[in-house]
């Protein structure tokens, strides 16, 4: 194999053969003593490791190799019987048993012939047929069983112990022989022969040599395949009542030519080229630079045991690295085949060796290429020298896909050895790409998203002269309803307009309805209005222009509200910040801002220490809100790209950064929620479906959920029921003020939540509450199944950074439907974008970092440029190019 990989082109390959000929033989064939009468040997390691996983699975039918055959009409059924007495009587690994004996001391693993042991046939029709395919007992021959379904069909059982694929191939070919009154090949030796060669190799160089081989391949961090998996509550069972799943597809005629052409030109082995994109398909659904997987070899490069029955197909490591991105697709391809090169060389040492030697980890992936064997047999025959004519055979079996002439019961207990097989299956004129996984572990839509990558990456055979990232993997149908259908938000709703605009029109139409309840007080939508125009007039007096920024330092008090609908209504932007933060945190923060004025309410301490660098200082408790001087008409003077507040974010270096919000993100993200985008779920349901009348306020000033508080209130003529801060500390005092102010609606994170359901008083209260939304952390599902024990409340999850003004997906949360809780859907005039390090789109269900754009996404960072053009970015292109190009 290693040198037909070498020599590629049939150029170099007919010169190697001469060169061979001339030299007197091939250099490397191996020398196998051979070693008559043995009646018992040591096992291989190959069949060490299928005896030590059968013992462990002693019940399982995992190593059973099934095989029906539908038989021609007319076939003599006795002959066929014949003809497998006299294959039975020829290979003695068909009569073995597998039993401890001690050798120096130590148990071992021996093959043991049984020529007392005799096969036997069963018979079955089409009702009891399933019942065929059982485990076998190791220590008991014969490992074989053969049946016949009415004459019709004939089923070969053996256990993988003593028999691989291309073991069941030679049977076939052998029983047509004897049938047709033709010679088999002789056996110059058995397979106990083999084994004692193999026992005596593992001291040799050849052994250290092939360990040291994969040491080096293994000399890096590597981890098992991971790939998305679906959740506990998902996981099933076939109907019966195995974890196997097969997913299939046909590569057509026109590719297969494709594919046979393109490894032709390049001088490269179609197991090189389909191994290639299995582990770049595989990197690219993991998020994994290398993937470490397995590859199936057939062991066979001694001409002694082409003809051979026995277990000789080996399971090789192998690592796919998929770590520069600067690699052609096509360099890759030969990399990979060189490295193939060298495990040909060192199949014959076993996974279970290398293991063992290495400590390797458990690969949980395994790939396999199988050629086209009939047509290459077919070749083999008309270029030998026999005097067979094959034409006058009588042809016992039928040419069709036997493995759909029976129902999957037949193949019940045909278990999978691997999470994953990925199998390129060469066909006449196409390719069939067979997966085999564990449905307990992988969803059937993942699989089938896997194998239509990989037919992808074929179709794109033409461009495997690029780079291997511009190697295009996810179907257009599928990369289009990501870009497009998933993000079909676009709602053409003016949003240059102004939440405090919405607010005023609300005071004007419905001057005496409640706008604030705070503890026993009230103030209504008039009055807020009236309030908040008059310290808007004198602040503006004071010099407040478009875009200045004017901090705030206000505890939980109706005074915060009027203060920052002031600022915004004199053109300002406001900055809430937590009268609890560390002095010199809120004296950073002014560095930042050199503030023109600051709103204060209470808090005499920072004042003291502010006024030492000069601040001017407004006490808004204290001001004179009936002063005629500041009343009348205010002209709102605002555009939509002015800043309308800054939230001042932990940093990651321990410095917090300002992130800075325009009006027309704000009214973007509150105005989806009304009637109009009903479409968007959660605004038909608090608006329209069973519409809230009123809020609990009781989050952090400082942090954005308090919009979904307030500033969605006031534009929306609801009433805010603010809880100072002695109620948000104390549960049972909260829960009687929801209890007497009917509150309908929360929004809170989940650990704030979950606290707050220790507590009897607030598991009662829950029964008033219409609707729950959850911001800023995990929603885990057992809260959601808890808080339904107390209420019939409806939950939604939302998600949404601060850069991207509050929230920018929702999703409404059914826990008995739901397998899992997700963010929801992107909302009104946003779109979401999962992209891995490439920045190119992830198919369905696969990890990658999230990108945000739309109408909600902030102006960036104040004083941050360099932060601002890292994290706010220009929207890709390709996101869009990539799904109108064929």
């Amino acid at each position: 194999m290693k040198n037909i990989l070498n020599n590629s082109s049939v150029h170099d390959l007919s010169q190697y053969i001469d060169n061979v000929i001339e030299n007197g033989g091939n250099e490397n064939q191996i020398e196998i003593i051979k070693r008559r009468n043995k009646k018992e040997f040591p096992i291989t390691s190959q069949q060490l490791g299928v005896y030590l996983d059968s013992i462990k699975n002693e019940n399982s039918t995992i190593y059973n190799i099934p095989a029906p055959i539908k038989l021609n009409n007319n076939v003599d059924i006795e002959k066929i019987k014949s003809a497998f007495e006299k294959i039975f009587q020829n290979h003695e690994i068909l009569r073995s048993k597998y039993l401890e004996k001690e050798v120096n001391g130590k148990n071992k693993i021996y093959g043991f012939i049984d020529d007392e042991c005799s096969l036997t046939f069963e018979e079955y029709n089409y009702d009891n047929y399933y019942s065929f395919v059982r485990p076998f007992d190791l220590s008991v021959a014969p490992l074989i069983r053969v049946g016949f379904i009415s004459n019709e069909v004939l089923m070969i059982d053996c256990h993988h112990i003593i028999s691989d694929g291309g073991s069941m191939t030679i049977i076939m070919k052998e029983l047509e022989k004897l049938y047709n009154n033709q010679d088999i090949p002789s056996l110059e030796i058995q397979f106990s022969d083999y084994a004692y060669y193999l026992n005596e190799n593992n001291n040799t160089d050849r052994y250290s040599k092939s360990i040291e081989f994969y040491k080096n391949m293994f000399n890096c961090e590597y981890e098992l395949l991971s790939l998305p998996k679906l959740n506990n509550n998902e996981k099933l069972e076939n109907d019966n009542g195995t974890n196997n799943g097969i997913y299939e597809e046909i590569i057509d005629h026109n590719l297969y030519e494709s594919i046979n052409d393109y490894v032709r030109g390049n001088g490269i082995s179609k197991t090189a080229f389909f191994i290639s994109i299995y582990g770049y398909i595989l990197s690219k659904y993991s998020g994994q630079k290398d993937i470490y997987s397995s590859i199936i070899t057939a062991n066979r490069n001694n001409h002694y045991i082409e003809n051979m029955i026995g277990m000789f197909v080996s399971t090789q490591p192998i690592l796919l690295k998929f770590n520069n991105n600067d690699v052609k697709f096509i360099e890759k391809i030969k990399e990979n085949m060189n490295n193939l090169i060298n495990i040909y060389e060192n199949e014959e040492i076993s996974f279970m060796e290398i293991s063992k030697q290495l400590k390797l980890k458990n690969v949980n992936n395994s790939f396999v290429y199988q050629p086209n064997v009939i047509n290459n047999n077919n070749n083999n025959n008309n270029n030998n020298n026999n005097n067979n004519n094959d034409d006058d055979n009588e042809k016992i079996f039928l040419s069709e896909n036997n493995k759909n002439i029976m129902n999957n019961e037949f193949y019940v207990k045909e278990e999978s050895k691997f999470d994953i097989t990925f199998s390129i299956i060469e066909k006449e004129s196409e390719y069939v790409v067979s997966l085999k996984y564990n449905n307990n572990i992988y969803s059937n839509y993942l699989i089938k998203q896997i194998v239509d990558s990989y037919i992808e990456v074929i179709n794109n055979i033409s461009k495997f002269d690029n780079k291997i990232p511009t190697i295009e993997y996810i179907p257009k149908e599928e990369k289009e309803k990501i870009i497009v259908q998933f993000n079909d938000t676009e709602y053409k709703k003016d949003c240059n307009k102004f939440y405090y605009e919405e607010f005023s029109k609300i005071a004007s139409e419905k001057p005496n309805k409640c706008a604030i309840v705070f503890n026993e007080s009230k103030i209504t939508y008039g009055q807020l209005d009236l309030m908040s125009n008059s310290l808007a007039r004198y602040i503006r007096a004071l010099g407040v222009n478009r875009n200045d920024i004017i901090p705030i330092i206000c505890n939980r008090t109706p005074y915060y509200i009027i203060g920052t609908l002031a600022i915004s209504k004199a053109g300002g932007a406001f900055l809430p910040i937590d009268p609890k933060l560390p002095i010199e945190r809120i004296q950073y923060i002014m560095e930042e801002v050199h503030p023109k004025l600051i709103l204060r309410y209470q808090n005499e301490e920072i004042v003291n220490e502010l006024i030492k660098n000069n601040y001017e200082i407004l006490n808004i408790e204290n001001f004179d809100y009936d002063n005629n001087n500041n009343n009348g008409p205010l002209e709102f003077v605002n555009e939509s790209d002015d800043t309308c507040y800054v939230l001042f974010t932990s940093g990651t270096t321990g410095k917090p950064k300002g992130v800075l919000i325009n009006h027309f993100n704000i009214y973007n993200n509150l105005r989806r929620f009304g009637e109009e985008n009903e479409h968007l779920g959660l605004g038909s349901f608090l608006l329209k479906e069973n519409p809230i009348e009123n809020i609990l306020g009781i989050t952090n000033f400082t942090f954005d959920i308090s919009h979904n508080e307030i500033t969605f209130s006031l534009m929306h003529g609801l009433t805010l029921i603010l809880a100072d801060d002695n109620l948000g500390n104390d549960i049972n005092a909260l829960s009687n003020y929801i209890i007497k102010n009917n509150v309908e609606f929360i929004n809170t994170t989940p650990t704030r939540f979950k606290l707050f359901m220790e507590n009897e008083e607030f598991r009662k209260a829950l029964s008033i509450i219409k609707a729950i939304v959850f911001i800023g952390e995990e929603l885990p599902r057992i809260l959601c199944e808890n808080i339904h024990k107390y209420s019939n409340c409806i939950i939604f999850n939302g998600y949404g950074p601060t850069e991207c003004t509050v929230t920018c997906t929702y999703k409404k949360i059914d826990e008995v439907k739901e397998s899992k809780i997700t963010i929801g859907k992107p909302q009104c005039n946003y779109k979401l974008y999962i992209l891995d390090e490439e920045m190119n789109i992830c198919p369905v269900g696969v990890e990658g970092e999230i990108y945000i754009s739309g109408y909600g996404t902030g102006k960036g960072y104040l004083n941050r440029e360099e932060l601002t053009e890292e994290k706010f970015i220009p929207c890709n292109p390709y996101l869009i190019a990539s799904v109108n190009t064929s």
